[in-house]
């Protein structure tokens, strides 16, 4: 097994449960608790996602720009100050304004009442022109 945040039971059950089986079959399969295989799949999950955030704050700490969208501010406008920024920066952008603000709804959604930004969040935008919502 690699060097990873799993272990080698959370890697297994994880394995079984990909391969369609359920929680109680894999316990027969490995000669322990329906529980214990629900226990190891949750940290499991729980890693995984502690891994994603990790990795996404360590791309947002090396992005060339970052951009604070506050309070006031129109969503409709916001897709300009990154262009904008990417321009300054020298950076193109992956996604196109319809994708930029959808991205902005699904992922700040509760930062936004109608058009207007209720509460500050930060897009960061990578050398490679990938955005970043935080």
């Amino acid at each position: 097994m690699e060097d990873t945040f799993l272990t080698e039971s959370q890697l297994r059950v994880l394995e079984l449960r990909m391969r369609g089986l359920t929680q109680a079959e894999i316990a027969r399969r490995l000669n322990t608790s329906r529980a214990n295989v629900s226990i190891l799949e949750r940290r499991a999950r729980e890693n995984i996602a502690r891994a994603e955030r990790t990795l996404k704050l360590f791309e947002r700490l090396k992005a060339p720009v970052t951009i604070t969208v506050k309070p006031g501010e129109d969503i409709l406008q916001v897709p300009k100050k990154i262009f904008d920024a990417a321009d300054a920066a020298k950076i193109r952008v992956k996604q196109g304004t319809a994708e930029i603000i959808a991205r902005i709804k699904e992922e700040a959604g509760d930062r936004i009442h109608g058009r207007s930004i209720t509460k500050n969040f930060e897009i960061a935008l990578t050398s490679n022109g990938e955005i970043l919502i935080s």
